[in-house]
């Protein structure tokens, strides 16, 4: 498995990728849902997930190295992964609104015309994170699992297998 997600070398076939995608959509998942116990928690699990965009170019280097690409091309995958993934995000911020999130927004345009200085937005920051952190955990997480899956059966279906040995080892 550490070959897998922490190596940019060789290949990796569409299933493989698939199974090492939903790993790091499953941890990512988890992830999104320590908002729903701690807020502090999800803050700095949510800095800590940033990680995980290593052994996720990981894959896409290794796909894009078994269609006979070069690894360059993982950064158009991850482009398109983002792409996915913001459309389910607002998808699912419009099936499952955050009500919470709506007062922050309209307690923020009330700030702006008082003229609010940073400590009083700074302040209603602190006081509504916890509750769009837990209001916004399982939308996260649903987003998160499903546009992975998408963007790993896109990726897989647009790089098509090159089943000899190629420039970067033998088909695995």
């Amino acid at each position: 498995m550490g070959n897998l997600l922490f190596s940019p070398n060789g290949r990796v076939n569409p299933s493989d990728f698939f199974k090492g995608m939903m790993i790091l959509a499953v941890i990512s998942a988890v992830i999104s849902f320590s908002g729903l116990i701690s807020f502090q928690i999800s803050q700095i699990l949510g800095f800590v997930s940033l990680l995980l965009i290593i052994p996720f170019f990981m894959l896409l280097i290794k796909r894009s190295h078994d269609a006979g690409k070069s690894g360059w091309m993982s950064i158009v995958w991850f482009i398109l992964w983002i792409v996915i993934f913001m459309i389910l995000g607002m998808l699912m911020s419009t099936i499952m609104p955050s009500a919470a999130e709506t007062e922050f927004k309209a307690a923020m345009e009330a700030a702006a015309e008082n003229g609010a200085g940073l400590g009083e937005i700074m302040s209603m920051t602190k006081e509504f994170g916890p509750a769009i952190a837990k209001e916004g955990a399982i939308p996260s997480a649903i987003a998160g699992l499903v546009g992975t899956a998408i963007a790993a059966f896109v990726i897989n279906a647009l790089n098509k297998r090159d089943e000899h040995e190629n420039q970067y080892g033998p088909a695995s």
